[in-house]
């Protein structure tokens, strides 16, 4: 029997690999992520190829021509919190295919939590948290959303019912 030591970086690769795994089973078998395809006539398949990664980043998680990119800080996170971001940019990579990587003129003039395309996919992120972690927590996290877009009062009161809408 051999014993084989890895280095410190061969350990994050493997955890990485490992993660990454668990990330396709947990899409593969998640209801939301199934609706999100048949609400937009995509072939479940779609699950086990789109591309996911990790990278250092200035933001949670991105997409970048469909392939889905997470922060390598996620890595510490628990499996839900990362998951809730796999769903938001699970939207996002089929709205890359759908589109062929083209951003709207109209989204490219809104703001962030105005366009068309960031309502979806949070409306399905804040969808998962709920179904995961209850109600109160989906409200808990659109809350600190708005307040760190700055969007409160009546605004604020609009934009919070529309980002639940998808919400059971």
């Amino acid at each position: 029997m051999f014993i084989v030591k890895a280095k410190k970086k061969e350990k994050t690769l493997f955890k990485k690999i490992v993660l990454l795994s668990k990330i396709r089973a947990s899409l593969l078998n998640d209801s939301i992520a199934k609706d999100i395809c048949k609400e937009n006539d995509v072939d479940e398949t779609f699950l086990l190829g789109v591309p996911i990664t990790f990278d250092d980043l200035d933001v949670a998680a991105k997409t970048i021509d469909s392939e889905i990119v997470l922060n390598t800080k996620l890595i510490s996170k628990p499996f839900d919190t990362m998951m809730r971001y796999v769903i938001h940019e699970l939207v996002h990579a089929i709205q890359h295919c759908e589109s062929n990587g083209k951003s709207s003129q109209k989204d490219k003039s809104e703001d962030y939590l105005d366009k068309e395309t960031e309502v979806e996919a949070f409306q399905q992120q804040i969808r998962y948290e709920s179904k995961i972690n209850g109600e109160d927590s989906a409200e808990q996290y659109v809350d600190g959303l708005l307040e760190y877009h700055g969007v409160d009062g009546e605004e604020g009161d609009k934009k919070k019912e529309e980002l639940m809408k998808e919400v059971d």
